[in-house]
């Protein structure tokens, strides 16, 4: 099936429609915990403390070779959740409980990795400090070096299993309480920050503190302690990290407003000592209460490959005329906190009705072109926050193209999203404007007859539309009569009239205005006489600062 995506361009107020390919990510693992019978191959359980143990909650009893039954299930105190229906339960609302989870198999990371899940903290038993009524303590989302044979858990408590975690690459608190931003969680941070999202660096950076950003407790409420569902608690994280060490997080705390970005682009290779990338990784979640508490589970667990997310950018002669056409270019880049893109790349155009591409070339792109239309095509990858050479496109616009914004279409093979920035917009053919102005005779006679003749025409290659025309006779001539004659499909706004003459027309191709005006100059008059006529007319090159003038003078004879 072929993805569409509406995109708005600021620059022509124009909807392209961008046609991709299904995403392309591979699934490298995934585990949703919903089920009563989950293999427990590659899921390590960690219990350091409390009374309570991690366990699947839809599970009925605990079986070897699966993830175990909770404690409550076991001892016959409450009912396993419905197959299907079930999650991870990292923790309890017991007080002073840790747990934690690793999947202890190797992930492949080479062209970088977006790791999703669902978080769940509810049925708060909350205590209250100068920061408000809370529970605790949080979940940490660990990713682990994937060649580690032994991943050991750090501390538990309000540093939430990550300071001292073996191999860790980087560790991420969604934190109710707040204690993973401070000395709990390891060296640097802000201290103490409630209802924040945090981020700590490698083992080998000494887990400090990278990174934090806390959220309003009200609107964005990384737990939800009153609420006694999971699903009143759910929050839907996704965690992408590109080749380059970039990483970004989003939360989407299903409000209807869908992902919400809590980390952007951070860069994980500014800490000192901070370890690239890893080829391949294990992941983990780990949790804890104090004197407060809550309950803490997972589930909905995905890990792909990342994706590019390849933008167009149209450049060049983005403004066409109408009969000249210009040069475009085509880039195509991709986001600096995405993936590699994996050939070929196919890049696909149409320039929209009237418009014809001649010529298509860049740099390294094997390019056809057909009328309106153009395909370019590539094999080499393309890494986060690089660019292919740019595609240079001769577009000709025949004088029949549409005017204005051109809906055009373009097109991305081997890439799941792409985006269009900038728009075509052709506008109307120059078109030359002719203003005459004659008189006859000229000389004229005393005591004979002489008239003027000033005519407004459109030659091509457009038409004119709202032509403003004004004629002004000499000041004896103004209480004469003139008249009007169109021709070419014009129409005379008035067909006679006396003074001066101030008349809007549109002048189709060809088409054309003439005033005339007849003067009986009487027997011993010697003055000259100037008239002239002026023209205004959109697309035509005569404005208000400069009108296209035509001026005549009439002079009496010799004796």
């Amino acid at each position: 099936m072929v993805g569409r995506i509406a995109v708005t361009t600021a620059l022509a107020g124009l909807s392209l429609i961008v046609t991709t390919l299904p995403a392309l990510a591979e699934t490298l693992s995934s585990e949703s915990f919903a089920g009563a019978r989950i293999p427990a191959g590659g899921w390590v359980i960690g219990s350091p403390k409390g009374v309570d143990y991690p366990c699947a909650t839809a599970a009925t009893a605990s079986t070897p070779g699966l993830l175990p039954a909770c404690r409550e299930v076991v001892a016959g105190k409450a009912k396993a959740d419905p197959d299907g229906g079930g999650a991870f339960r990292l923790t309890d609302n017991s007080s002073f409980n840790a747990g934690s989870l690793l999947f202890d198999k190797p992930i492949r990371a080479d062209r970088g990795v977006t790791l999703e899940f669902d978080m769940y903290q509810y049925k708060g038993k909350p205590t209250t400090d100068k920061y408000g009524k809370r529970g605790a303590d949080g979940i940490a989302f660990w990713i682990v070096d994937g060649s580690r044979t032994k991943v050991d858990p750090g501390a538990a408590g309000g540093g939430l299993g990550y300071n001292g975690l073996t191999g860790a690459f980087v560790g991420i608190g969604f934190d109710e309480f707040g204690n993973f931003s401070s000395t709990p969680g390891g060296p640097g941070g802000p201290g103490l920050k409630p209802n924040t999202v945090a981020v700590r660096g490698s083992a080998s950076a000494g887990y400090k503190y990278l990174f934090g950003k806390s959220l309003d407790p009200v609107t964005h409420p990384i737990a939800v302690d009153a609420a006694t569902r999971r699903a009143d608690a759910r929050r839907r994280v996704s965690v992408g990290i590109n080749s380059d060490n970039i990483m970004n997080v989003t939360v989407d705390f299903q409000d209807g407003k869908g992902p919400q970005p809590v980390v952007v682009d951070l860069d994980l290779d500014r800490l000192p000592g901070q370890e690239p990338l890893p080829k391949t990784l294990k992941v983990g979640w780990a949790a804890a209460t104090g004197n407060a508490a809550a309950v803490h589970e997972i589930g909905g667990f995905t890990a792909r490959t990342l994706d590019a997310d390849i933008r167009l950018t149209v450049g060049g002669d983005r403004e066409l005329t109408a009969g000249v056409g210009g040069s475009v270019t085509l880039t195509a880049t991709n986001a600096l906190n995405a993936g590699i893109s994996t050939g070929p790349v196919t890049v696909g155009y149409d320039v929209g009705a009237g418009l014809t591409v001649t010529r298509a070339a860049g740099p390294g792109w094997i390019c056809t072109t057909g009328g309106q239309k153009v395909s370019c095509t590539r094999s080499d990858p393309l890494p986060p926050g690089a660019a292919y050479p740019p595609i240079a496109l001769d577009v000709t616009a025949g004088l029949g193209a549409v005017l204005g914004s051109v809906p055009v279409t373009a097109s991305l093979t081997g890439a799941p999203t792409a985006a269009v920035v900038g728009a075509l917009t052709v506008k109307p053919a120059a078109t030359k404007a002719v203003v005459k102005i004659a008189s006859s005779p000229n000389p004229y006679a005393a005591g004979g007859r002489f008239n003027y003749t000033a005519s407004a025409a459109n030659p091509g290659p457009g038409p004119l539309t709202g032509a403003r025309i004004a004629v002004t006779w000499p000041p004896a001539f103004k209480p004469l009569k003139w008249r009007c004659t169109a021709s070419g499909g014009a129409v005379c706004p008035a067909a006679e009239g006396t003074g001066d003459v101030a008349a809007t027309a549109d002048l189709p191709i060809g088409a054309a205005l003439t005033y005339t005006q007849d003067c009986q100059i009487p027997v011993g008059v010697t003055a000259s006489f100037t008239a002239s006529i002026a023209l205004v007319a959109p697309g035509s090159g005569c404005t208000d600062q400069k009108p296209c003038v035509a001026a005549e003078t009439n002079r009496p004879g010799l004796p």
